[in-house]
């Protein structure tokens, strides 16, 4: 089936290496934006850390930015080039990891640091619980009360409506999944008149 998998809530680890602490957080988040935020609220808990590096993944087709990461000054591609590695191996969309390191005195060396920070993900993966959200095809849907009370009947347990509008007409904006797009148009059709209209949405979320 068509989807991705999806963090369904966050998940951390703990590991000490030549004294020094690497602490590591996966959230689930929709955009780079949110991802930026929460970056921002672990340097503020944890301000006495040396570092905290990060790498987002989001859904292939996402509008703009796709990923990113921040070594966040730790020697460049020692940190978040490897962190954005592990996630993108997990088959894992919509996540940010942050791992905070306090510091314990021992330089690890440019390969020490790659495998710290890579591992402080991987151990945190073992954690994570996912959930599978198939990709899903948005939609504007206009039709008269008596064919939407019959769409309802039909795809109210496939369908997710995001907004109702009840006027002389029903208009939704909903999403279903991709796979079941051309049987959704042709229940549309059956059980429509001339008054309905269907728009499809350029439109990805989780």
């Amino acid at each position: 089936m068509s989807g991705f998998w999806w963090l369904a809530a966050t998940a951390s680890s703990e590991q000490e290496i030549k004294r020094s602490r690497f602490l590591c957080t996966l959230w689930p988040i929709n955009s780079l934006e949110q991802g930026q935020a929460i970056i921002q609220q672990q340097k503020q808990q944890h301000s006495s850390a040396a570092h905290v590096c990060s790498a987002m993944l989001l859904a292939p087709g996402t509008t703009g930015q796709p990923a990113a990461s921040s070594d966040d000054g730790e020697p460049s591609g020692t940190a978040g080039r490897p962190m954005l590695a592990v996630l993108q191996g997990s088959g894992l969309v919509g996540v940010c990891a942050t791992v905070v390191r306090y510091y314990g005195g021992v330089q690890l060396g440019t390969g020490g640091l790659v495998r710290a920070y890579s591992d402080a993900v991987r151990q945190a993966l073992l954690q994570a619980e996912r959930r599978f959200q198939p990709e899903l095809r948005w939609a504007e849907v206009t039709l008269s009360y008596p064919a939407y009370e019959t769409m309802q009947r039909q795809w109210g347990k496939q369908w997710l409506i995001e907004r109702y509008e009840f006027q002389a007409l029903v208009q939704l904006t909903l999403a279903i999944p991709k796979l079941q797009q051309a049987e959704f148009e042709d229940d549309l059709m059956r059980y429509s008149d001339r008054q309905a209209s269907l728009m499809w949405l350029q439109r990805q979320e989780p």
